[in-house]
């Protein structure tokens, strides 16, 4: 059980620099104030395609992603804030250097609430131990590291579509549980609904957690079974042409999962 050491509470958010960290950022925000946030620049694969397939799925993919995101996430950031925290923009890895951990160490955080950032190395973890958490936008029984909402939907193992808090510890998405939830399938679903629900319950699920700090009954969890370890680099076009050529859903079993047509997909 992980309890509050002091009446006066601080909360610090560490993010990327997408429009999906900043939801995540508005929710927090929403309902709690926040001290200080910390936006790193995000590290996106920029692979090279083989094929002049592989650049038109890689293409269709991130294209999709944006129209998305304008039309469905974008919306969801006109929301009413608590207060206005304090913002530091920081360079890819910049979470790590020691001019963010001196802001930290004068900040003093007494939960850290983490998304879309990279790792964090030893020198962070060791300064603010036990009170780091992740959204991981999977399911780290079978899926840990990188892009885990795109993973299972390759695999077509949308069963395990979901999203876990987890306190940071040593290890890739290896620590102890505060949270976890799995998606609501629909046949109208695509590669693109289907990652944005992991990030809206993932979302839900951290705001739970910080709610269950405060009231000192936030209980962990270990991790009885830890999944494969996907790596950024594994995220490229020959990944995507699978999900590209099997991206039309049409009706099938609920809930375990939902059946894919190939027949519409290079439309």
């Amino acid at each position: 059980m992980l309890k509050k050491t002091s009446n006066e509470k601080k909360l610090v958010v560490l993010i990327g620099d997408g429009i999906r960290h900043q939801h995540f950022l508005f929710q927090l925000n929403s309902k709690h104030n926040i001290s200080a946030v910390f936006i790193e620049k995000s590290k996106y694969p920029q692979p090279i395609a083989k094929t002049e397939n592989e650049k038109n799925a890689w293409t269709w993919f991130f294209e999709r992603r944006k129209v998305f995101e304008h039309e469905t996430i974008s919306p969801t950031l006109n929301i009413k804030t608590l207060n206005n925290p304090d913002i530091f923009y920081v360079k890819k890895n910049g979470l790590n250097s020691l001019k963010t951990l001196t802001k930290l160490k004068e900040i003093s955080p007494d939960f850290i609430a983490c998304f879309g950032t990279g790792i964090l190395h030893e020198k962070i973890l060791s300064n603010f131990p036990g009170c780091i958490f992740n959204l991981h936008v999977g399911i780290p029984a079978y899926y840990r590291g990188s892009s885990c909402n795109f993973w299972p939907i390759y695999n077509s193992d949308l069963k395990n579509l979901g999203a876990t808090v987890h306190r940071i510890e040593k290890g890739i998405d290896t620590g102890k549980i505060a949270g976890a939830k799995l998606i609501t399938l629909e046949p109208t679903d695509n590669e693109q609904t289907l990652a944005w629900k992991t990030i809206h319950v993932g979302t839900q699920v951290m705001l739970d957690t910080i709610d269950k700090w405060k009231l000192e009954m936030l209980h962990l969890k270990e991790q009885k079974q830890i999944g494969t370890l996907y790596k950024m680099k594994e995220f490229n076009p020959a990944a995507i042409v699978k999900v590209k050529k099997d991206s039309f859903f049409v009706q099938g079993h609920f809930p375990g999962c939902l059946l894919y047509t190939s027949d519409a997909a290079d439309e």
